[in-house]
């Protein structure tokens, strides 16, 4: 069995019906089942940006959309 230490970094795009803090804790669960665990997650850094205008938006239908940038 080989171990790695991956470094990822994105920036995405994301359509969602949440609050930041929520899309925050999605996103990051949605990291830890890519690392097997929560402890496999060794460091992260996950900052919602709220683009202007988003009261005035009508929310997506159903699940978050994500694209990258």
């Amino acid at each position: 069995m080989n171990r790695y230490i991956v470094e990822i970094s994105a920036l995405l795009y994301v359509e969602s019906i949440h609050d930041p803090d929520t899309l925050a804790n999605n996103l990051v669960s949605q990291l830890e089942e890519l690392a097997s665990s929560s402890e496999h997650l060794l460091d992260y850094e996950l900052i919602p940006h709220p683009l202007p205008g988003n009261d005035n938006d009508e929310p997506p239908n159903g699940r978050d959309k994500v694209n990258a940038a």
